[in-house]
């Protein structure tokens, strides 16, 4: 299996990705992964904004995605264009394909950092038992996904999938873990898309059974993050909460917030998912 910062270097430097088996998630490919691979692509791609002082890369400030159609292991590939370049902003759409078919779409608008006389204090993380005490996620072939193996999940509220729960939400912790091989020196948005996506959506604690579910929208958020990385360490643990707002007619719509160990919100995140059961 190839590891994640190979497939990433792949797509920052080409339009060819080759996704190797080991990152499923049923009869398709992980969606976080792909996430992660147009946000590499697109960072790569990103043309540099000039400011009076300097000139730099504008910071991801939203992500939206579609998932059209399943991926499967093996060839796809990922393009880009800039729709328009502003003062602050950049907007761009990127495509990923595979067999001549649009397998995701996704719009990413990237931003400056400018003066404002608005400041509204983010959501505080809420107070919750450290990661080493959550429950894990249970190594269960053929039910929890292979890519789950990378990741180390800390449940602290909420419970694991299919366990008949009358609770919708999840408070918890992630990270990598070594069988994800060596992380870089500092964190990256990349990181970041993958380990959120990498949770199962927090309704399916409601089911007596394992059932298929996908993701038809996911709309991710970065708010007030401009220094020069997400965190100083390579792989550190992330807070971690999702509600589920609705559910009814087969659809969930779940909304989610991630915080770095300090505290600081790092990301909002929005998934509509199609359960199956």
């Amino acid at each position: 299996m190839m590891n994640f910062d190979g497939m990433l270097e792949q797509a920052a430097i080409g339009e060819l990705v080759n996704v190797e088996p080991g990152w499923g998630q049923g009869r398709a490919t992980f969606g976080g992964l792909l996430g992660a691979l147009i946000v590499a692509h697109l960072q790569a791609n990103l043309p540099r904004q000039n400011t009076e002082a300097n000139s730099l890369n504008a910071a991801l400030r939203a992500l939206t995605i579609s998932f059209v159609a399943p991926v499967e292991t093996g060839q796809v590939s990922i393009t880009s264009q800039v729709l328009r370049t502003g003062k602050s902003v950049t907007q761009m759409l990127c495509m990923l394909k595979q067999n001549d078919q649009v397998c995701v779409s996704a719009l990413a608008s990237f931003g400056l950092a400018r003066s404002s006389s608005i400041g509204v204090p983010a959501l505080v993380a809420p107070m919750i038992a450290g990661p080493e005490t959550g429950k894990l996620l249970p190594r269960m072939s053929g039910v929890a996904p292979e890519f789950t193996q990378l990741i180390d999940f800390g449940f602290i509220d909420g419970d694991l999938p299919f366990t008949a729960a009358t609770t919708s939400h999840i408070d918890g912790w992630m990270r990598w873990n070594e069988k994800a091989g060596a992380r870089p020196a500092q964190a990256r948005y990349a990181d970041l898309v993958a380990l959120i996506d990498a949770w199962p959506p927090a309704v399916l604690q409601m089911l007596r059974q394992p059932t298929p579910s996908s993701s038809l929208t996911w709309t991710l958020e970065f708010p007030a993050i401009d220094q020069p990385q997400l965190a100083n360490e390579a792989n550190p643990w992330w807070q971690y909460r999702a509600v589920t707002e609705s559910a009814h007619n087969g659809y969930a719509h779940i909304a989610a917030h991630c915080w770095d160990s300090a505290g600081q919100l790092v990301a909002i995140s929005r998934q509509t998912a199609a359960v199956f059961g």
